[in-house]
C-alpha cells in the first residue's frame, strides 16, 4: 500500500493542483515512477482504493485530502483550511461486492504453478474439500497480500475463430512488455454467484459467475442468453496463476471457453461495456497479428490452448538501425533466464563479437568470485548496494568500458540491469554508440531457461524471488530504451533462429 501512496504524494507535490487517480498514475508512468511490476492492469483503480481507504481511515492524519469526488490532494498544499469533500457511500457492487478468495498458502498445499495448469478438476476438489472458498469485501481483498482472489477468463469462440478486443485502459504506446490486445472475458466471481442451487458445486458457482460477465461485457444475441443460463457452450480449460507481478499474485483465473450460438448476430459481435473496444474475430487458420500485441495473460492461453494457430517462431522489433551500423557497443538486456547466455553465445561465435560479462566486472568491484561461486541471492544483495550507491553505476560504466578497450573485436557487454548505468556508459563511450538488445522472455518460459542452464532444483517461487529482487527492478523498464527487442514465446530452437534472422536483417 505505501508505494501506491508515496507515488501519489510524489505526483501531487511535482503538480501542486489536485488531481484524480488516474491522472496520478499517468504523470507517475511519464515519470517513470510506476513500473508494470507494480502497476498491473488497472492501477487507477488501485490508486483510487487506497487513497480512498487512506482517506477514510486515517482522517486528519492522512497525508491525503478528497477534494472533490474522486478528487485528492495533499493537506500540506492546501492554501487555506477546506472542508474535505466526503463521498456518498454507494451500496451496490464496487468496494462492497464480496469476491470468493483462498488463502495464499492453500496455493502451496495445492501445488503452486506459473503460467496454466490443465488439471483443474482436483484444485476444484481440494478447494471444496477444505471449504477454502471464502467470500471477504473486494476493497479489503485488495489490500490483503495474503489471498488470491478467484477470476473468471473466458476465451469466445465460434468455429476457428477466437473473439478479441482492445482494452480501453491506460495502455501507452511505448509499452511494448504487456500490449494492449487481449482475449479473455471475465471478472472476478463474488458471493452473488453462488446460490441455494449451487453452493458446493464450485463448476457452477463458476458457469454462473461466466454466464453473469459474459451478458454484461458483451451484446449478446437473445439465443445465446439462453444456452449460457442453461452451461451450454461452456468447458473449463485450466487454471491460470500468474505470481510475476504484484496484481497477479493476488488473482487465481479459471480459463473457460464459450462456443457462441450460430446466431447470425455473431458476424458483428456487440460490446456491453465501454472498456471493451475493437471487437473482432481472429481467423486461427491464419494468425493475423503476433503475440507481442497481447497482454501475458492472452499470451499464455494463445501459445497453451491454439498451438498450431500459433507461429510459435520467436519474433523480433527493430526500432533504431543506426546505432548497429556505426562502430558500436552492443548491450544485451533481459531478466533472469531470459536467454541473454544464448543469444551472447551466437553473437560471440558467429557475428564476430568478443563479451564482456557484467556479472564478471561487478564481481571484481565487489572483490567477490562471480555466481555460482557466491550464491545469486548473496550476489544480487550486493550488487544491489554498489549500485544504487552515488557513484555505483559511474563506476561500473568506467569498468566496463575500459574492458571493451583492450578488446580489437565488437564488444558485446551482458547483463547491465540499470538504466542509469547505460546513460553513464553512453556518455563515456561518446563517440562510440551504444546499442540496446533486449530479451524478452515470459516469465513461466524463463523459468524453464533458468532451471535448465543452471541445473538447480529451483521451486518456481524461489525463482519469482530471484526474477523480482531489487536489483532487477530496471530490468523491465529498459524495454523501452531498447533499439532491437527479441521476443522469445517457447524454447531453444526457435529461438536461436530468430537471433540469427534479426543480425541478418540487421546487418542489411
Amino acid at each position: 500500500m505505501g508505494q501506491f501512496l508515496d507515488i501519489a504524494e510524489t505526483v501531487l507535490k511535482k503538480a501542486r493542483t489536485p488531481l484524480k487517480p488516474r491522472e496520478i498514475v499517468d504523470r507517475a508512468k511519464d515519470d517513470g515512477l510506476f513500473s508494470d511490476k507494480l502497476s498491473g492492469k488497472t492501477p487507477d483503480q488501485t490508486m483510487k482504493a487506497k487513497l480512498t481507504v487512506d482517506v477514510i481511515t486515517r482522517g486528519p492524519v492522512s497525508r491525503f485530502v478528497r477534494t472533490a469526488p474522486n478528487t485528492f490532494y495533499l493537506h500540506e498544499l492546501l492554501i487555506e483550511p477546506v472542508t474535505p469533500y466526503t463521498a456518498v457511500r454507494q451500496t451496490p457492487s464496487g468496494s462492497d461486492e464480496q469476491v470468493i478468495t483462498i488463502r495464499d498458502e492453500v496455493m502451496d498445499e495445492m501445488g503452486r504453478f506459473q503460467g496454466i495448469n490443465r488439471s483443474w478438476r482436483s484444485y476444484f476438489s481440494f478447494l471444496l474439500r477444505g471449504n477454502h472458498c471464502q467470500p471477504i469485501d473486494r476493497m479489503a481483498a485488495e489490500q490483503d497480500e495474503g489471498r488470491k482472489q478467484l477470476l473468471t477468463y473466458i476465451l469466445v469462440t465460434r468455429d476457428n475463430q477466437l473473439l478479441c478486443f482492445r482494452r480501453g485502459t491506460f495502455n501507452r504506446v511505448e509499452d511494448y512488455l504487456r500490449g494492449s490486445l487481449c482475449i479473455g472475458f471475465g471478472g472476478h466471481v463474488s458471493e452473488s454467484d453462488r446460490n441455494l442451487y449451487n453452493y458446493r458445486d464450485l463448476r457452477s458457482i463458476i458457469f454462473d459467475n461466466a454466464s453473469r460477465e459474459l451478458s454484461e461485457e458483451l451484446d449478446l444475441p437473445i439465443q445465446d442468453q439462453v444456452r449460457l443460463k442453461a452451461g451450454d457452450g461452456l468447458r473449463i480449460l485450466g487454471l491460470l496463476n500468474d505470481d510475476s507481478s504484484s496484481t497477479g499474485r493476488k488473482h487465481l483465473a479459471i480459463v473457460l471457453q464459450y462456443e457462441v450460438s450460430t446466431s447470425l448476430e455473431w458476424d458483428t459481435p456487440q460490446k456491453g461495456e465501454k472498456s471493451i473496444n475493437q471487437l473482432t474475430w481472429l481467423d486461427l487458420d491464419n494468425f493475423p497479428g503476433t503475440l507481442r500485441e497481447f497482454e501475458y495473460w492472452s499470451q499464455l492461453c494463445l501459445t497453451e490452448f491454439f498451438k498450431k494457430a500459433i507461429r510459435n517462431e520467436p519474433s523480433f522489433l527493430i526500432r533504431r538501425r543506426a546505432p548497429f551500423r556505426a562502430h558500436h557497443i552492443l548491450c544485451i538486456i533481459g531478466g533472469i533466464g531470459s536467454g541473454k547466455s544464448a543469444a551472447t553465445k551466437i553473437l560471440t561465435e558467429e557475428f564476430v563479437y568478443h563479451e564482456i560479462n557484467s556479472g564478471q566486472v561487478v564481481a571484481k568491484l565487489l572483490r567477490i568470485p562471480p555466481v555460482p561461486s557466491t550464491p545469486r541471492d548473496n550476489f544480487q544483495n550486493r550488487s544491489w548496494r554498489l549500485i544504487s550507491s552515488k557513484s555505483g553505476p559511474s563506476r561500473l560504466a568506467a569498468a566496463l568500458l575500459k574492458e571493451t578497450e583492450q578488446s580489437e573485436q565488437k564488444a558485446l557487454i551482458d547483463g547491465i540491469r540499470q538504466r542509469e548505468t547505460i546513460q553513464r556508459l553512453r556518455e563515456l563511450a561518446a563517440p562510440t554508440k551504444v546499442a540496446l538488445m533486449y530479451v524478452y522472455t515470459p516469465p513461466h518460459i524463463a523459468y524453464r531457461f533458468y532451471e535448465g542452464r543452471s541445473g538447480d532444483d529451483l521451486s518456481i517461487d524461489e525463482f519469482l524471488k530471484l526474477y523480482n529482487s531489487p536489483v532487477e527492478a530496471d530490468v523491465k523498464k529498459l524495454i523501452v530504451d531498447a533499439d532491437a527487442i527479441l521476443y522469445n514465446w517457447t524454447g531453444k530452437l526457435h529461438y536461436e533462429r530468430a537471433i540469427r534472422k534479426l543480425m541478418q536483417e540487421l546487418q542489411q
